[in-house]
């Protein structure tokens, strides 16, 4: 590191389970240990089974009595002259930190959604209108994972200009089962089982070409609330002797590696490491229209099916990039370079290691 942060670092998450904020501060904490303190402070945990406690003081706020709000403010008092890194907290863990006395905390969007109802958003908007006063005379520093989340989080949340940061990804963990793809003989959809990830619809495309490409297999790699659902969907298949959901992999650079296609086709997304990782494989993909897919992949149109809503339209552009296989498959040796430079865990660590030092 060319100057390393010496002040103690507050990462703040609600859970602290395996997803994508909780992995970035595992990068962190691998990065900075041996520099600066380090707790990681989980509003509604009740265990931890991610992190190193030898390496972070890990506290599981849940299991302490008292109202979750206040036990954070007086946490946040406590600690109020050092670093806190908050990570997708949402207005009122913001709002608590700076009435706390916090000075200048790191507030990091991984989202793109703020409100699930109108009671919802006429309560959290109030609760920004009274952070956008505060900010008047306090400092919070932004930070968006793509320019995506940071245009949503601009245009309907804060008119604030947020510091976009890539999530960083262990690029040659991934690079190291780099391989160009050949022939279509397995299908795959990574990630969580979660409503909006639309894994329904990559069976369903599955289903469409599956009758005309005998050895074609899908593979589905992930858990979350809806697995029994899909496990349900996929036996109920005509063709469910080559479907396989595998549940969660921990060895996923390897998955990668050994299939051909990646079908993700979410509903909403503010970056999208999974693609990232794909590609670095020499992994196809076929994507949803979210625009932060299209920092990944630039001007690679081809990876993009459309909106899920409109099934039909992503059904005849999926069955034309099958049958131009050898094309989508030869895109991303073209872009092998850029993308172990630009989504580095290297270049994303020294990048908040910079905000960290300005504090």
């Amino acid at each position: 590191m060319k100057q390393a942060n010496t002040k103690p670092i507050h990462y703040v998450l609600w859970d602290l389970g395996p997803g994508g904020m909780e992995l970035n501060v595992l990068q962190y904490i691998d990065h900075f240990y041996g520099h600066s303190k380090m707790e990681v402070y989980g509003l509604r945990a009740t265990e931890n089974t991610l992190f190193d406690e030898s390496k972070v003081k890990v506290i599981c706020a849940r299991n302490n009595p008292g109202n979750t709000y206040w036990k954070y403010w007086q946490y946040c008092r406590s600690n109020r002259k050092d670093i806190f890194h908050l990570n997708n907290g949402g207005p009122v863990i913001l709002l608590i930190t700076l009435l706390a006395g916090v000075q200048n905390p790191i507030y990091h969007i991984h989202g793109t959604i703020y409100w699930k109802s109108a009671i919802q958003k006429v309560y959290l908007k109030f609760v920004w209108f009274f952070i956008r006063i505060l900010l008047t005379f306090r400092k919070v520093r932004f930070v968006a994972n793509s320019h995506y989340s940071e245009k949503v989080f601009r245009d309907n949340v804060l008119k604030v200009k947020p510091l976009v940061i890539y999530n960083g990804i262990d690029t040659g963990r991934f690079y190291a089962h780099f391989h160009p793809r050949k022939r279509l003989k397995k299908m795959a959809y990574v990630g969580r089982l979660h409503p909006g990830k639309n894994v329904e619809l990559v069976i369903r495309l599955f289903e469409e070409i599956a009758a005309d490409h005998p050895q074609l297999e899908l593979h589905i790699a992930g858990s979350g609330p809806l697995q029994e659902a899909i496990r349900k969907q996929c036996d109920a298949s005509p063709f469910h002797q080559r479907i396989i959901c595998h549940g969660f992999i921990s060895d996923i650079e390897r998955f990668y590696g050994e299939v051909d296609l990646f079908l993700f086709l979410s509903a909403f997304e503010s970056f999208g490491n999974v693609l990232v990782e794909a590609l670095l494989t020499g992994l196809p993909v076929l994507t949803s229209d979210i625009p932060a897919f299209r920092e990944i992949y630039g001007e690679h149109h081809i990876f993009e099916l459309g909106k899920p809503e409109n099934y039909n339209n992503i059904k005849q552009r999926f069955i034309q990039a099958v049958r131009t296989y050898p094309v989508l498959a030869s895109k991303p040796l073209t872009m092998i370079e850029e993308l172990k430079h630009r989504f580095s865990q290297q270049n994303h660590v020294d990048q908040i290691n910079a905000l960290y030092v300005q504090m």
